[in-house]
């Protein structure tokens, strides 16, 4: 199959149809980027998902779970709440409470049991979000989509921390 000057019967060098096979998955690459692009199947920034006009407002309650005191003395009622990784605007606190953490340890006799943590308190934030429920979940008006059990990194002014989404509920009337 390969001579001696390393073509490929006799009369294509190896290296020139790696080029060309480069080059035609590339072409092809490009064509399906611009046909999902023509179709409008991607989102850019001038498409979202949810259109401004008809926003909702979300109350999306999350879960800070074995927090120490101090930190959540950090986090205030009104404080504006942004995705660490992206620095979009999540929503705005508008309620804040604690209860004693618990963990499931097993005792001596090798029984679950649901016990509190010393000096540790479960947080839970509820936060006002302007969104939308379409039929694939729930999304904020920057396409933040939100989803039960999920953690999510979040910024305020004074905490970065990771809870996890508890519920999620449309406000009526708002």
């Amino acid at each position: 199959m390969l001579d001696n000057k390393g073509r490929l019967f006799g009369k294509v060098s190896i290296v020139d149809l790696l080029v060309v096979v480069i080059i035609a998955v590339m072409l092809v690459g490009a064509f399906a980027a611009y046909q999902k692009i023509h179709n409008k199947s991607i989102l850019t920034e001038n498409k979202s998902l949810v259109q401004n006009n008809t926003l909702d407002t979300l109350e999306v309650t999350m879960r800070l779970k074995e927090v120490r005191q101090i930190s959540m003395d950090a986090i205030h009622v009104g404080d504006e709440v942004y995705m660490k990784d992206t620095g979009k605007y999540l929503g705005e606190i508008i309620r804040v409470s604690s209860e004693p953490a618990k963990r499931l340890i097993y005792d001596l006799e090798g029984k679950a049991v649901n016990a509190e943590v010393p000096e540790r308190l479960d947080v839970i934030l509820q936060v006002r979000v302007p969104g939308k429920r379409l039929e694939n979940g729930f999304y904020t008006a920057d396409n933040i989509h939100l989803v039960y059990d999920s953690a999510m990194e979040i910024v305020t002014p004074s905490i970065q921390t990771t809870p996890s989404i508890e519920t999620i509920t449309i406000i009526p009337g708002e």
